[in-house]
C-alpha cells in the first residue's frame, strides 16, 4: 500500500504536531531516534505582539550575547517611551542621537529606522495581510530591508509566525545538529542540507527544531 502524501499545511495554520511526528518518523528513522531522545516538539513561544516588534527585537539582538542585547533592547524601549510596544511611528520619530544613546550601533539604528519607515510607507506586508503571504514572499519582502537578512526572516517564520515548513539551511546550529545526527565528519553545505532534507517536507520546521536539540544530546 502506497503511503499517502501528507496534506500541505496552509500558511496560517499552526503546526499539526501529531501529523508532523507521524510523518517525520515514517520518512526518516534516524531522525526518529533523535525525536525519541529529545522528547515532544515544544518550541519556545515568542512574546512580541506583531511582526514589526519581532523584527525590531531581531535587529537589536544581532551579533550580541543574550544578556547584552536584552539590556540594549530595554534601553531602546525606555528611550522611545513606548513601553513594550512603541510601534513604527514612535521609532521613526525618535532622533538618531536618542537611539544611539540607548546603545544601538550606527548600522542597527539605520536598520531599525528603515524598518519603521518601510512599515509606515506600506512597503512591507502589513500585519493584517501577512498570514496569507507565502514564506518565500515574506523572505523577499523583509530581507530587502537594510540589516534584515534571510536568516532573520526565517527565524520570524519559525518562531513568531509558527510556519510549519521552514528549513534555515544557513543556520549553524541546524547544520551542526545534522552532522551529529547523521554522522558527517564535516558540516553539510547549505545546498547539501536543502537536498538531503527534502524528505522532511511539509514539516521541515519541526525537523529543524530537532536538529537544534541534537546539538545538546550525547551521541557517545
Amino acid at each position: 500500500m502506497t503511503e499517502k502524501t501528507p496534506k500541505k499545511p496552509t500558511a496560517t495554520a499552526p503546526v499539526d504536531r501529531v501529523a508532523a511526528d507521524t510523518h517525520l518518523r515514517a520518512v526518516d528513522p534516524v531522525l526518529a531516534k533523535v525525536m525519541d531522545r529529545a522528547g515532544p516538539f515544544r518550541p519556545e513561544p515568542r512574546a512580541e505582539p506583531d511582526v514589526f516588534h519581532a523584527l525590531m527585537r531581531a535587529i537589536i539582538y544581532q551579533q550580541l550575547s543574550g544578556k547584552a542585547a536584552g539590556t540594549i533592547y530595554r534601553r531602546v524601549l525606555d528611550a522611545v517611551g513606548g513601553g513594550s510596544e512603541p510601534g513604527a511611528a514612535q521609532i521613526a520619530a525618535t532622533s538618531v542621537e536618542t537611539l544611539r544613546g540607548a546603545g544601538l550601533s550606527a548600522n542597527k539604528e539605520r536598520a531599525l529606522r528603515g524598518l519603521a519607515d518601510a512599515t509606515l510607507a506600506g512597503d512591507v506586508p502589513s500585519e493584517a495581510d501577512i498570514g496569507e503571504i507565502s514564506d518565500e514572499d515574506l523572505v523577499k519582502a523583509f530581507s530587502a530591508l537594510r540589516g534584515i537578512g534571510r536568516w532573520t526572516v526565517e527565524m520570524l517564520l519559525l518562531f513568531h509566525l509558527e510556519r510549519p515548513d521552514v528549513l534555515p539551511i544557513h543556520d549553524l546550529g541546524v547544520r551542526k545538529g545534522f552532522a551529529r545526527t547523521y554522522g558527517w565528519d564535516e558540516l553539510p553545505k547549505p545546498y547539501e542540507l536543502a537536498s538531503r532534507c527534502e524528505l522532511w517536507r511539509p514539516y521541515r520546521s519541526v525537523a529543524s527544531w530537532y536538529m537544534w536539540r541534537a546539538t545538546e544530546l550525547d551521541f557517545n
